[in-house]
């Protein structure tokens, strides 16, 4: 398990890189961070909860860097699906 501080800065780290790697604007800077953050220590707690050995230092940090990307490309892929299917306002 990684300390509360690195969590938090490989969170915004990913989820700001999430962002920029995606493009668009899903629901804003603070909100993909946010959502990096949050999937950061989902995995963080996660791994403790179901991994009974100790990992290593690399292969947790690789984990947790592929869980704070996940929620924010999740975000995005939904917030494009959604704007794609809303019909034109314009066409009246």
């Amino acid at each position: 398990m990684l300390a509360p501080s690195w969590l938090l800065a490989i969170g915004i780290l990913i989820g700001l890189t999430t962002r920029s790697v995606v493009g668009g604007k899903a629901c804003g800077i603070v909100a993909d961070a946010l959502l990096g953050i949050t999937g950061a220590f989902a995995v963080d707690w996660m791994l403790g909860v179901y991994v009974n050995t100790e990992m290593s230092w690399p292969n947790s940090t690789l984990l947790i860097v592929w869980g704070a990307a996940a929620p924010p490309l999740f975000a995005h892929f939904l917030v494009a699906r959604h704007t794609a299917r809303r019909p034109q306002d314009s066409i009246r």
